[in-house]
């Protein structure tokens, strides 16, 4: 009895030490992409500095949330859109 007592207790001592729990949290990211006449065109996001789209790269990184995107073309608005982006979404913004 003696024996089973210690049986007992030394597999519960070694269950219990081989669990391991964690938790995973991605890093939030969405994503903007532009179709459409893309030529010439500078984009600004949130009123930030505008940048020319670059045919090389396919989809923008942004954070989620409520973004204010403007598209010039010739110094001539041609988007002026609000978007909100959830958590690892992709929003297409067509340019006339």
């Amino acid at each position: 009895m003696k024996n089973f007592a210690i049986l007992v207790l030394l597999m519960t001592f070694l269950a219990g030490c081989g669990y391991n729990e964690s938790i995973t949290i991605k890093a939030d990211k969405s994503y903007l992409k532009f179709v459409g006449n893309t030529e010439m065109i500078q984009i600004s996001i949130d009123g930030g500095d505008p940048f020319p789209i670059d045919n090389k790269i396919d989809l923008y990184q942004t954070a989620p949330g409520k973004h204010e995107i403007k598209i010039t073309r010739n110094s001539q608005v041609v988007v002026k859109r609000l978007v909100f982006l959830d958590n690892k979404t992709t929003m297409e913004i067509k340019v006339p």
